[in-house]
């Protein structure tokens, strides 16, 4: 992908060739940060948000869920500002996700961390029942990729503009702990696929 600075591109280059990726949460972390992987569990990038955003948030959680009940006290979490990141395995940030909007309906814009630019948003929606729904949306404002699917059991598929699908998110892999796993096809975004099912695996955990 040209116009990425040298960390993303090496992400990229990390990502490309990789059919099937794993994705798992450290479990233990403060923040919500999780590790992208190739079939062999070697990490290829982290995809993140630190430990103090994380505290901030289940603490409003908290609070407001003691005065207005459990609903409110997550609405209330999700409607928080969040910047995650996108770092290689080395620690190396190369993009940064920004999170703003409400509990129900939010975007994140993803930013080049070397030239500030622009490289995509993130729309989604939230139904009352809970269901999610999103988009990824190139810099010019034309769709590149929607949901289809069960997004909350990780059941679902990741859809091209032309309605063909360019990827699936399985359910977690059971003779490995807390893994689930990214199919892609060839001619698919590995990067932007990988952002895309992680900030919703976030996202569905508010």
């Amino acid at each position: 992908m040209a116009g990425l600075n040298p960390t993303a591109q090496n992400i990229v280059q990390a990502l490309s060739s990789k059919s099937t990726l794993l994705m798992k949460m450290r479990i233990l972390s403060l923040g919500k940060n999780y590790d992208v992987m190739d079939p062999n569990q070697r990490v290829l990038c982290q995809i993140g948000l630190d430990a103090g955003q994380n505290v901030a948030g289940q603490m409003l959680g908290a609070a407001v869920s003691q005065l207005a009940g459990d609903y409110i006290g997550r609405y209330a979490t999700r409607s928080m500002n969040y910047t995650y990141t996108v770092k290689d395995a080395g620690g190396n940030q190369g993009l940064e996700i920004r999170k703003t909007g409400g509990g129900n309906h939010s975007q994140f814009q993803v930013n080049d961390t070397g030239t500030g630019s622009a490289v995509g948003l993130i729309d989604m929606k939230r139904s009352l029942i809970g269901g999610l729904k999103a988009t990824w949306m190139a810099p010019g404002g034309q769709p590149l990729m929607s949901t289809k699917g069960n997004i909350i059991r990780r059941k679902y598929s990741i859809v091209g503009p032309d309605g063909r699908v360019v990827g699936r998110v399985r359910h977690k892999i059971f003779a490995i702990r807390d893994v689930w796993q990214l199919e892609l096809d060839p001619g698919s975004n590995h990067l932007f696929s990988s952002i895309f099912a992680t900030i919703l695996d976030f996202e569905k955990k508010m």
